[in-house]
């Protein structure tokens, strides 16, 4: 398939669709993390630094708009604790 072609956005849409439908609470916390203003990374700034190119990080999809701005390397060490921990 190609990207462009009309069977591949027709696949991608219905992907999109089951995503959106089978995980709704990720969805409308993507969503809040879209809509809320962004903030410094939370810890670069107890490392004093300033991180401004930060990603949305939710603690639970149920609360979209209890966002932690963190940016992609904390991001990816607290995703990779909270991994460790349900694996326990």
């Amino acid at each position: 398939m190609y990207k462009n072609s009309p069977e591949y956005r027709k696949y991608r849409r219905r992907i999109s669709h089951n995503h959106r439908a089978k995980h709704p609470d990720k969805v409308r916390a993507r969503v809040a993390g879209q809509v809320l203003n962004k903030k410094p990374c939370e810890l670069c700034l107890l490392e004093d630094k300033t991180n401004l190119d930060v990603e949305a990080h939710h603690n639970n999809y149920k609360k979209p708009w209890k966002v932690r701005w963190l940016c992609k390397s904390h991001h990816e060490e607290v995703d990779t604790e909270i991994d460790r921990r349900k694996n326990e």
